[in-house]
Formats: C-alpha cells, sequence, structure tokens
C-alpha cells in the first residue's frame, strides 16, 4: 500500500478533471425562511449545460443590531466570462457592495483548527525527541397570480450587473428564467415556487462587458432580517456530496443553529499522525454529521473580536497583499464584539431543510486541538516493510459504505445498494491542502431527471468518464459516478476513479485508530464520535444554462 503521504502527492500533482468548463462557488444569507420579517438568501452558478460542482463555501454575517444582517458571500469561479452569471433569493432588493478579493481567506487562515500533534521521535536517528508543528413531488401554483414578472435594474457593483426579478406567480418566474438562459427542472419547481409563495425576490448577477474573472470579489448584501439563516434546498442540483461549508457570524454573542443539531469534536476522538500527516478531522466530523441524522453543525472556533483580530494578524502578519483584507476585517471586528466560527458538511440529500441561527448560551470555543500530551511517536525504529499509515483511517465513504485497502495501493470506498461512487475534493486537514477522494452518492436523489429526458443537457456525464475494467459509470445529477463489481472498490487516481479489487473493507469505526495496525501510531482514547455542541452552515444553491438551442 502506498503511504498517505505519496498518495496526497500525486493528487495534488495531478488535480481532478473538472466536470464543465466552469468551476464556481457563492454562496447565501440571512433568516428563517417561514418568518417574513427576517431575512434569507442563497447563491446559484449557472454554466454551460451542466451544473457546476460544488464543493466548499465560505459566508460572513453581519449583525447590525437595528434589524438589518450584512452578508458576504465569496463568489470563486473559473471559466469564460462570459459564462458567468449567478441567482440568489432575497427578501427584498438589498443594498450591495463589494469587499476586498481575500477577506474570507484571510479569517478562514486566522481561525482555522489548529491542532498540535504528538511528539515525533527518531531513537535510531539520534536517541532526541522533536515535535512536528502541523489541520420530487408536483408543484400547485396560486391560481390567483397574475403572471407578471417584474425587473428592477440595479446599479452596477465592483464587477457585477445586478438586477432583482419578482413575481407572485411561481410558475411565470419559472418560465421568466427558463426564457433567459437558466435551466429551472421539473424536481427543482417546488423550490423555487416556495420562495416565490413566501414573497421572496431573485438577485442576477452577471459581469459588466470588459470585466474578467480576476474581477470577481466576495459580494456583500445588506437587508432586514433578525437571526441569519441559509435557503440551501435549490444548493442540492449543484452540490458535491458531503461538501463543506464555512460560515462566521459576526455579532455581540456566539451563534448556534436552532434547527440542526449542534455537534462537539471530542479532541479524544481526534487522531494525527505527526510523520506521516495523515489525520481524521474532516472524516470524523462527516461520520459524526451522518449519526446526527444529515443535519449539523460544528463549532470550531467562538471568541471576542479582540481575540479574533490577534489570530488573523498574527496569521497574515501584514502582508502588503492582505493588508485591504486586513482593514476589511478590522472594520467588522470594531463594530463588533464577538466571532462565531462555523463548519458543517452536507450532501444533496439532506438539503430539503433551511439552517436558522439564534444566539447561544455556550460560552468560547478554542480553535486548538491539543494531542501533545499523548505518548510519543516513534517513527525510526519501525521495519521498511511496515506502515506508519492508519489504513481508511483518514477515508469516510459516506453512511452506509465501507472504506476498502485495494491492489492500487490507494484506499477506495465500497458503496452500498443504491449508492454509487463518486470523485469529490475534500480537504486534507485543518489549514491543509483540497484532494481528491471518492464518497458513495445516492443515485436516488437526482434533481436533472426531467431536463435529462427532455434533452435540455447538452452533454452526457459519462462521455468521458471510464471506471476501469471492472465498473461502469452511471450519471447521477448530471456528474459521472462509479458502479463497481462485487468485490471491487473505487479508488481516486489523479482525480478520476478506477474499480480496483479490494483487499480489506473497513467500517467508519476505523476513524477512530483504535485498532489500527499502524506502526508508531499514538491515538486519543474513546470508541465511538458523539458528542454535543454548536455550529453553522452555508451552502449555495446551483443549476445550469439551458441549451441554446431551446433559448
Amino acid at each position: 500500500m502506498l503511504p498517505a503521504s505519496v498518495v496526497r502527492a500525486m493528487h495534488n500533482a495531478n488535480p481532478m478533471r473538472p466536470i464543465t468548463s466552469c468551476l464556481v462557488a457563492l454562496a447565501l444569507a440571512t433568516a428563517p425562511v417561514l418568518v417574513p420579517s427576517t431575512a434569507a438568501a442563497c447563491g446559484g452558478l449557472f454554466c454551460d449545460t451542466l451544473p457546476v460542482a460544488q464543493n466548499a463555501e465560505r459566508i460572513l454575517f453581519e449583525l447590525h443590531g437595528d434589524g438589518t444582517v450584512t452578508t458576504t458571500v465569496e463568489i470563486r469561479y473559473t471559466g469564460e466570462p462570459e459564462g458567468f452569471s449567478w441567482v440568489v433569493p432575497v427578501p427584498e432588493t438589498p443594498d450591495l457592495g463589494v469587499v476586498p478579493t481575500s477577506s474570507l481567506a484571510v479569517l478562514d487562515t486566522g481561525t482555522v483548527p489548529q491542532v498540535i500533534p504528538p511528539e515525533v521521535i527518531c531513537t535510531e536517528a539520534s536517541g532526541t525527541r522533536g515535535a512536528l508543528q502541523g489541520a420530487n413531488e408536483s408543484v400547485d401554483f396560486a391560481s390567483d397570480a397574475d403572471g407578471e414578472v417584474n425587473v428592477e435594474d440595479l446599479p452596477t457593483v465592483g464587477a457585477f450587473e445586478p438586477e432583482v426579478v419578482s413575481s407572485d406567480d411561481p410558475e411565470a418566474l419559472i418560465n421568466w428564467l427558463n426564457d433567459n438562459g437558466y435551466l429551472i427542472t421539473e424536481e427543482m419547481e417546488p423550490q423555487v415556487a416556495a420562495y416565490v409563495q413566501q414573497g421572496m425576490k431573485f438577485l442576477a448577477l452577471k459581469l459588466t462587458p470588459g470585466a474578467g474573472v480576476a474581477d470577481i470579489a466576495p459580494l456583500q448584501m445588506t437587508y432586514e432580517s433578525d437571526d441569519p439563516t441559509i435557503p440551501i434546498v435549490l444548493t442540492a442540483v449543484g452540490a458535491d456530496p458531503e461538501m463543506g461549508v464555512l460560515v462566521f457570524i459576526a455579532g455581540n454573542e456566539r451563534y448556534e443553529s436552532s434547527n440542526y443539531a449542534n455537534l462537539e469534536v471530542d479532541v479524544e476522538h481526534v487522531q494525527w499522525h505527526p510523520a506521516t500527516g495523515e489525520n481524521n478531522y474532516y472524516p470524523l466530523i462527516s461520520w459524526m454529521i451522518d449519526n446526527a441524522g444529515g443535519k449539523a453543525m460544528i463549532t470550531e472556533y467562538a471568541g471576542t473580536s479582540t481575540e479574533t483580530w490577534n489570530l488573523v494578524n498574527a496569521q497574515t502578519l501584514a502582508v502588503n497583499d492582505f493588508n485591504e483584507s486586513l482593514t476589511f476585517i478590522n472594520g467588522v471586528l470594531s463594530r463588533n464584539g464577538y466571532m462565531t466560527r462555523a463548519y458543517t458538511r452536507v450532501s444533496a440529500e439532506d438539503m430539503d431543510e433551511d439552517p436558522a441561527f439564534v444566539v447561544s448560551n455556550e460560552g468560547d470555543k478554542s480553535r486548538v486541538l491539543d494531542l501533545s500530551t499523548r505518548p510519543a511517536v516513534e517513527i525510526c525504529a519501525i521495519g521498511p516493510s511496515e506502515t506508519l499509515d492508519v489504513p481508511c483511517g483518514d477515508m469516510y465513504c459516506g453512511e452506509g459504505a465501507l472504506c476498502a485497502t485495494t491492489e492500487l495501493g490507494i484506499d477506495g470506498c465500497v458503496c452500498g445498494e443504491g449508492t454509487y461512487a463518486r470523485s469529490i475534493i475534500a480537504p486534507t486537514g485543518p489549514g491543509g491542502f483540497l484532494a481528491p477522494t471518492v464518497v458513495c452518492q445516492s443515485a436516488e436523489f437526482d434533481m436533472l431527471t426531467s431536463a435529462r429526458d427532455n434533452g435540455d443537457l447538452a452533454a452526457d456525464a459519462c462521455a468521458d468518464t471510464t471506471c476501469g475494467d471492472n465498473g461502469t459509470c452511471q450519471d447521477v445529477g448530471g456528474f459521472p459516478t462509479c458502479a463497481c463489481e462485487d468485490g471491487y472498490a473505487a479508488a481516486s487516481v489523479g482525480g478520476s476513479l478506477e474499480c480496483s479489487a479490494i483487499e480489506r473493507t473497513y467500517g467508519p469505526e476505523q476513524l477512530m485508530w483504535n485498532a489500527a495496525g499502524c506502526g508508531g501510531c499514538s491515538t486519543g482514547g474513546g470508541a465511538g464520535a458523539g458528542g454535543a455542541a454548536l455550529a453553522l452552515i452555508l451552502l449555495p444553491i446551483l443549476g445550469m444554462r439551458r441549451r441554446s438551442s431551446r433559448l
């Protein structure tokens, strides 16, 4: 079996081939959707004729204390400028602005969980010790609607040309979106209709003539709201399985979810191998959330604005390229006394309820996960045939799935009935880089069935994808997945899936490393992941363009 560090290097050198010519990440907004007095927003990018994979999101809520909220959304996009468009539900016409490009990235870097690993011992080398410092239903449209669609042009902001579209007739609004280049499938209609029937409007953005992708900056939207909420149901059309969502809430108190489970990561369950960098942090979170029913949040940090500023400023060291971002963050923190950072991982089938957030009674939450009191790790007095890696110790394949070591020397996934393997991009650890991995996706949840049947999708997702000699590609939701034959597991090789012969399978309990069989591993106690705490979540709303021949 290849060491995890070698496999990661292969992944980093050969990143996953994108599904379309565009790759995007966008985001949402604020407030319980069913409460008229609160605000809500959610974003969706439309690119070419296939959905754009969404693998991660960042969003910042700033609560002003006067009944308004400012939402800052990071929009990440690569592709041709003319292919960019973005649609987000809003409760009213917002005030718009843009902020320095790196602002949310800088805030992320300063507050990301910090793992202090155990010591490393190299007895053979010198006898000294050293520590590594390494983180589908039919739609009943209202019969009394007038069918009118209102389009409100807004002033240009940054590189964006915005307009707000609204109607009291869901069918009329859906037709408008379809007629103007946005594919709304039959499966998506109930969700769009729900937002329309709640009185929501839709903010639509395109790039100004002559603007390029490099001109895209995080977008601010300010409007009336009491508590933050993220409408995510339409996000499901393009969300990666186990999609990561990072949310910041700046206010005067700590926040937590009011309708999703609030979980806490027990530091004893966090495993980290200092010699290889292998860790279980993100797979552990995914397992915990699935055990909580698929809707849960993790608070990764909560502290005063002064502490937050010290962390952010120390990480950036006032690098000139970040000065504008630091000025923006300092302004947010100076207006608010507290910052909460929360994270979740969510799959499309669980995006059926908008998460809402309220003030928490909990206290501060350190970002530090301290493993330094555990037994030291010996990395030199180990035979050459022994591995420092924990097989399946850093891979979670999804609910009901198994992880497997394979003949390829790479861990893979054995998917259960009704699920197929999909290659996604996921973080390798707190503060680490992104790399391809595998997760099992439900084959029953597909919001593009009608579009495929109607010929609205211009390409077959499996046209350029194979799964090796022992598997077949399946188009699920506009993305290629692999169905492996019995005795084979789907492994990610440079982002491409290949069905490889299984050597041994493991359940998710292997994430605890209790019976890892890893030479030199130092692990924490506990037999399962659990706990109770706090957090938040975010997600985008995805779609795709209609085929030009049908416009």
